[in-house]
C-alpha cells in the first residue's frame, strides 16, 4: 500500500469515527430535546389546560349565578363562551399529543383518558342544567334545580381535580424518565470524548496528511477568492438589476421607520412622480414627511388598518387619497408588511410599494355610476350574449316581467313569448341583429304571471376592437297603457269627429280677428250656407245683427276667457234675423297670446217662441194663483165667521135649554156642534192643502223634542176620546235621544192626522204609539191600531188627496180623504219618510221615519 492510499485510509478512519461520533452526538441531543419537549409539554400543556378547566369552569358558574339573580342575554352568552373553553381544554387533555414534537407521541394514558370522558359528559349535563334554570321553563321549582345544579358542579370540580392529579403523576413519571436520559446522555460524552482523544492519538500520524492538505487548502484558498471576485460581480449585476426593476415598477418603493408615520428610510425616486416631491424630501430628519400628504379624512382609519395587520402578522393592503405637492388630489393604492426582527420578534420597520389608482378610481366611479344609472332607469334593460342568454338585467326588468335576475339569468327570452308572433317574426329579429343592425320594434310578451303586455324594444349589438359582436343590449319599455291610449285616443277622434258632423248644434272655431276657420254642418244648415267655402270668405262680426255684440263677445272671452249661454242675434244667408245662443272659449299658447276662439251656436228661435208663450202662461198662472188663494182666504172668511157664531150660538142654547128640552133636542143640539166642527175642519184641510200646493207654506226648521213637544201632547188632547171609546191608548219612548230639526207645526199636523185615523177607526182594542230607533240610527214613530185596517188593494192610493177606501172607511167613517194626503206632504216637507202596512180587519201600522242627523 503506498503512502497516499495509507493518508487516504487514515483520513477515512477518522472522518468516519467523528462523522459516527457527531451523528450520536446529534441523536442523543435531539432525543434530549425530544424528551425535553415532552416533559415541557406535560408543564405547560397539560397542567395549564387542566388549571384552564377549573378557573373557566367557576367563571361560568359566576356568570349563571349572575343571571339568575337578575336575567340577561349577555350574561348566558358569556357563561356559555367559559363552557366552550372548559370543553376545548379538556378536548387537549383528551387528545394527549405534544404537538411540539416533529414525532408527535401520543402519551396513552387510560384513567387520564377516561376521567376526561366523564368530564365531558358532566359538562353536557351541566350546560343543560344551567341553561334550563337560566330559562326558568320547567316544572320543577327553582331550588330542586338549584340543588341539582350545585351538586353536578361539584362532581365536575372534583373530576376536574383527579385529572389534575392524574396529570401531576405523569408529569412525575417523565421527569424521571428525563434525568435518566440526561444520565445516559452523559455517559455517551464520556464514551465520545474517549473517542476524540482517539482521534487526536490518530491525527498526529497523519500530520504530514494535512500538511499537505493545507497546501492543498492554500490552492483552492486561491481559487475561492477569485469564486469570491465572480460573485461580487453576480452580486453587483444583481444590484443592478434590483434597482432597474425598481424604478420600473408603476409605484413607489418604501422602507420605513416606527419611530413617526411613514418616516422613511428609504423610498424609490417613483414618489417624484406619485407625490411632486423627490426621494431625498422623505428622508428621515427632512421637512416632508409622508404621513401629512394623506388627505385628513383619510389618516385615522390608514393608521387603523396598519396596526390592525401588524398585530395579526398580515400584509395590509390600503386605498387613499393624498395631496401631491401642486396641491392635487390623487387615489393611490398601498401594499406593505411588517418585518420583524429574528432574535426578539419585534416589529423593526414597514416595507411596502405604493402606486397611483386616480385614473382606475374615476373609472371605476364613472362604472359604478353607470351601473347605478342603468339599474335606476325607468325602462327595463338586458344584457345577453351571442347565443341570446340572459346576462344581467335591471330592476326595471323584473318589474316589468316578474322575473328576477336569479330566475332569468343564464336562461333565453324566448321564456317571454307570447305565442301571438309567428315564429318567422322572431327570426327576421335575430337575423337582422346578427348582422350589426340595430332593430327597433314592438312585440306583445307574456309576464311571469300569464297576462300579456305590449312593448317597445331596441335591441344593438355591441362589438369588440375586432368587430365582432359579443353582446346584446335591448332596452324594453312597456307601451301597453300607450297603446290603449292612443286607440282610445283613435276611437275618441272618431266619435269626434262623428259628433262634430252629426251634431244637432252648430260648431265652430274663429281667429281672434274674426275669420272662420271650422265650421260644421249644422252651423252651415242654421246660417243657410251650402258649403264651408261660402262662409270661409266671411267675416264673424258680419253675422251678427248689431256688430257691436261682437266687440262685447270678444271683451268678455279675453277677460275671464270663456262664455255661456250668450244669446244674441244673427244673419242668416238670406238676410233673415234669428235668435241663437252661444257658447266658447279662446285657447291660448304657453305665452298667455289667443290663437283662437272655437265655441257652438244653438238656434233658439223656437224656444224663444216658446219662453214667450210660457212667459205669458206665467202671467196668467201667477194671476190664477192670486186669484184662488184670494177666493180661498175669502171663503175662509166667509165660512169660518158665520161658522163661529152658530157654534157659539148653539153651544149658549144648549146650555140654557138643556133642562127644559127633551132627550132628542139635546141630541140635536150635539149633532149641530159636531156637524159645524167636521166643516171647521175640512176647511182648514182644504186651505193647508192648498198652501202646501202653491208653495205658500212658511216652513221654519229648529230643534225640538219629538217625544216631549209633540207625541206626549197629542196623548194629552186624545186620551178622553180614546176613554170615551173604551179602548187603550199607550205612549212608549225606546230611546234616549228624541231631539230632531223640523218644521213643529207640520211635524204636530202629521201625528194629529195618524192618531185621529187610529182612534177614529179602532172601535175595540187599543192604539199605540211608540218612538224607536232603527238599526241606521233613523229616529222613526210607530201608530198601531187594532182597528178596521186598509185593504192590500188600496193601500197605493192611501195618500192621494180625496180618495178614500169604498169598504171600511167610506160606509160607517167621516171624512174627506185630505188627512193622510197632507201628513204625506208634510213628511215629505220634512224629509222624513211615511210608511203603511195593513191587514184588512186587524189594524193599521204606520211609521214615520227621520233621517239620523247626528
Amino acid at each position: 500500500m503506498g503512502h497516499k492510499e495509507k493518508i487516504s485510509s487514515s483520513n477515512k478512519i477518522v472522518y468516519i469515527l467523528i462523522l459516527s461520533a457527531g451523528l450520536v452526538m446529534a441523536l442523543t441531543v435531539l432525543f434530549s430535546l425530544f424528551m425535553g419537549l415532552r416533559t415541557n409539554f406535560f408543564y405547560s400543556t397539560l397542567l395549564n389546560s387542566a388549571f384552564e378547566i377549573k378557573s373557566n369552569l367557576l367563571k361560568a358558574r359566576t356568570e349563571f349565578i349572575k343571571n339568575i339573580e337578575q336575567p340577561s342575554q349577555e350574561t348566558v352568552r358569556s357563561a356559555l363562551e367559559y363552557l366552550e373553553f372548559v370543553e376545548y381544554n379538556a378536548t387537549l387533555v383528551l387528545e394527549q399529543k405534544d404537538a411540539t414534537n416533529i414525532i408527535p407521541i401520543p402519551i396513552d394514558n387510560h384513567d387520564l383518558k377516561v376521567s376526561v370522558q366523564k368530564l365531558q359528559v358532566l359538562l353536557f349535563d351541566y350546560r343543560a342544567l344551567s341553561l334550563k334554570i337560566s330559562s326558568k321553563e320547567n316544572s320543577v321549582t327553582d331550588a330542586e334545580l338549584r340543588v341539582e345544579w350545585e351538586k353536578l358542579f361539584k362532581q365536575i370540580e372534583n373530576k376536574s381535580t383527579m385529572i389534575e392529579k392524574q396529570i401531576h403523576a405523569i408529569v412525575k413519571v417523565q421527569v424521571d424518565n428525563f434525568r435518566i436520559t440526561q444520565f445516559v446522555l452523559i455517559g455517551i460524552s464520556l464514551i465520545l470524548s474517549f473517542s476524540t482523544a482517539f482521534v487526536l492519538y490518530r491525527s498526529e500520524k497523519i500530520k504530514v496528511a494535512f500538511i499537505r492538505k493545507i497546501e492543498n487548502a492554500n490552492l483552492n484558498l486561491e481559487k475561492g477568492l477569485r469564486k469570491t471576485t465572480r460573485v461580487e460581480e453576480a452580486l453587483q449585476k444583481s444590484q443592478r438589476q434590483l434597482d432597474t426593476l425598481i424604478q420600473n415598477l408603476p409605484g413607489m418603493v418604501y422602507r420605513c421607520r416606527l419611530d413617526s408615520p411613514w418616516d422613511f428610510e428609504f423610498v424609490s425616486d417613483k414618489c417624484l412622480t406619485i407625490t411632486g416631491y423627490k426621494a431625498a424630501d422623505f428622508m428621515s430628519g427632512k421637512s416632508v414627511p409622508y404621513y401629512d400628504l394623506i388627505h385628513q379624512d383619510d389618516k385615522k382609519k390608514t393608521l387603523e388598518q396598519v396596526k390592525n395587520a401588524v398585530e395579526e402578522r398580515k400584509p395590509y393592503q390600503l386605498v387613499y387619497r393624498i395631496k401631491t405637492t401642486g396641491g392635487y388630489e390623487k387615489w393611490v393604492w398601498e401594499q406593505g408588511v411588517g418585518i420583524f426582527s429574528d432574535e426578539e420578534d419585534e416589529l423593526v420597520a414597514l416595507e411596502g410599494f405604493i402606486t397611483d389608482i386616480t385614473e382606475q378610481k374615476t373609472g371605476e366611479d364613472q362604472i359604478s355610476l353607470q351601473s347605478n344609472a342603468l339599474e335606476a332607469a325607468a325602462n327595463s334593460i338586458v344584457i345577453t350574449d351571442v347565443e341570446g342568454k340572459v346576462i344581467w338585467v335591471n330592476s326595471a326588468f323584473t318589474k316589468l316581467t316578474g322575473y328576477t335576475s336569479s330566475e332569468i339569468f343564464g336562461k333565453s327570452l324566448s321564456i317571454l313569448k307570447s305565442g301571438v308572433h309567428p315564429q318567422s317574426y322572431y327570426d327576421y329579429i335575430e337575423q337582422t341583429i346578427k348582422t350589426g343592425e340595430i332593430f327597433r320594434g314592438e312585440i306583445i310578451n307574456k309576464r311571469k304571471d300569464g297576462t300579456l303586455y305590449t312593448e317597445e324594444f331596441t335591441i344593438t349589438p355591441v362589438k369588440n376592437l375586432s368587430n365582432e359582436i359579443i353582446y346584446y343590449v335591448e332596452i324594453k319599455q312597456d307601451v301597453t297603457e300607450r297603446k290603449k291610449a292612443e286607440e282610445a285616443l283613435r276611437e275618441s277622434e272618431l266619435r269626434f269627429r262623428g259628433l262634430y258632423e252629426n251634431a244637432t248644434i252648430g260648431i265652430y272655431r274663429t281667429t281672434p280677428e274674426g275669420k272662420i276657420v271650422m265650421a260644421n254642418p249644422t252651423l252651415l244648415k242654421i246660417l243657410g250656407y251650402n258649403s264651408f267655402e261660402e262662409i270661409a270668405n266671411l267675416a264673424a262680426m258680419e253675422t251678427y245683427v248689431d256688430p257691436k255684440t261682437r266687440d262685447f263677445f270678444k271683451t268678455e272671452l279675453e277677460q275671464y276667457g270663456k262664455i255661456f249661454g250668450f244669446e244674441t242675434k244673427w244673419r242668416k244667408k238670406d238676410g233673415s234675423i234669428i235668435f241663437v245662443r252661444e257658447s266658447a272659449r279662446s285657447v291660448k299658447d304657453d305665452e298667455g297670446n289667443i290663437l283662437y276662439y272655437e265655441g257652438t251656436l244653438e238656434d233658439i228661435n223656437d224656444k224663444k217662441r216658446i219662453e214667450e208663450a210660457l212667459v205669458e202662461a206665467k202671467e196668467h198662472a201667477e194671476q190664477s194663483d192670486r186669484l184662488k188663494s184670494e177666493f180661498l182666504a175669502q171663503m175662509s172668511h166667509e165660512i169660518r165667521t158665520p161658522l163661529n157664531v152658530i157654534l157659539s150660538f148653539t153651544g149658549m142654547m144648549k146650555e140654557e135649554l138643556q133642562e127644559q128640552v127633551d132627550d132628542e133636542l139635546k141630541n140635536a143640539f150635539d149633532v149641530i156642534e159636531d156637524e159645524g166642527k167636521r166643516i171647521m175642519r175640512t176647511v182648514e184641510l182644504i186651505l193647508n192643502m192648498s198652501e202646501l200646493q202653491t208653495g205658500s207654506y212658511s216652513f221654519r226648521s229648529k230643534k225640538f223634542d219629538l217625544f216631549k213637544d209633540v207625541l206626549q201632547k197629542s196623548h194629552k188632547s186624545f186620551q178622553k176620546i180614546a176613554e170615551k171609546k173604551n179602548i187603550l191608548f199607550g205612549l212608549y219612548n225606546n230611546s234616549e235621544d228624541t231631539t230632531i230639526e223640523a218644521d213643529e207645526y207640520s211635524v204636530n199636523q202629521v201625528f194629529h192626522h195618524l192618531i185621529e185615523n187610529a182612534i177614529k177607526y179602532t172601535s175595540a182594542g187599543k192604539v199605540d204609539v211608540i218612538i224607536g230607533r232603527d238599526p241606521r240610527n233613523n229616529l222613526y214613530v210607530d201608530v198601531i191600531d187594532t182597528g178596521i185596517g186598509i185593504a192590500s188593494e188600496f193601500l197605493p192610493k192611501l195618500f192621494s188627496p180625496f180618495t178614500r177606501e169604498e169598504q171600511g172607511y167610506t160606509r160607517n167613517f167621516e171624512g174627506n180623504g185630505l188627512g193622510l194626503a197632507l201628513a204625506k206632504k208634510y213628511c215629505d216637507l220634512n224629509g222624513a219618510e211615511i210608511k203603511a202596512t195593513s191587514v184588512k180587519g186587524k189594524g193599521t201600522t204606520f211609521r214615520v221615519t227621520f233621517p239620523n242627523q247626528s
